[in-house]
């Protein structure tokens, strides 16, 4: 949905209202059906992509910013309830389950006010989703160096994306950063601590011969492919080596 209230756009802008609303709904629409129920909230999930594709006129970054300012105003919580441990994707709920039907919440139902709290989410839990996408991120990185410093980089990179951010972007540039010698391709640490998984893939270079790049762009490349060219010609028709006036000077 694209809608929003006037009174939380002035509070958080009208990006964060927007998203705001839309979990709103589906913690609603969840509520109702008793769908998606964890330590006494209901809850809806996504991926920062995935609502790039619901709101097309929002970036990566300015959702990232409209979900980080619900969270920094106490407006939404969020948490960590997927099946597997390689799952990063972030759940969210209203702080306030007010607006949700009345059977949303155990206490409504009893007719008490719901507290405004966070979620019992236990810290092992939140430990454990990070070790798993950690280690997969890992194993699928083409340059395995600085493992203790790459973990605390992945760590890092989960205040400012997931773990589908981050592993989508790697596989997006996989093709780029396999084809570079091992030395020039950046530590795991650097790739992460950059925000490298929001960069656009790169193009491959041409491939090596007998070892050595066949770069274009390297210095003193396009004077040797020129001089290899008169070579070729001058064995092709030596006749112009003799200073014709059609020949080579």
């Amino acid at each position: 949905m694209h809608s929003f209230d006037p009174k939380i756009a002035e509070r958080v802008g009208v990006n964060a209202a927007v998203l705001y609303q839309n979990i709103i709904w589906w913690c609603a629409k969840n509520a109702a059906n008793r769908h998606n129920e964890h330590d006494g909230r209901f809850w809806t999930y996504n991926s920062v992509k995935a609502w790039a594709e619901l709101f097309p006129y929002l970036t990566l970054k300015q959702i990232r910013s409209a979900l980080d300012r619900l969270e920094d105003e106490g407006l939404i919580l969020s948490g960590c309830y997927n099946a597997s441990a390689y799952d990063r994707t972030k759940w969210y709920c209203p702080s306030s389950q007010a607006e949700l039907p009345s059977r949303a919440n155990e206490i409504a139902r009893k007719g008490e006010p719901i507290p405004v709290s966070k979620p019992d989410i236990k810290p092992d839990d939140k430990h454990s989703c990070a070790n798993g996408g950690f280690a997969e991120f890992w194993e699928r990185y083409p340059r395995r160096i600085g493992k203790a410093a790459a973990r605390k980089a992945y760590a890092k990179a989960l205040k400012v994306g997931t773990h589908d951010d981050i592993m989508f972007g790697l596989s997006q540039q996989m093709t780029s950063l396999t084809a570079r010698e091992a030395q020039y391709i950046p530590h795991p640490a650097t790739w992460l601590n950059q925000e490298r998984w929001n960069d656009d893939a790169e193009q491959p270079h041409n491939g090596r011969a007998n070892g050595t790049h066949a770069r274009a762009d390297r210095p003193g490349a396009g004077m040797a492919q020129a001089f290899a060219a008169v070579a070729e010609r001058l064995s092709r028709h030596p006749q112009e080596s003799d200073g014709g006036a059609d020949g080579f000077i």
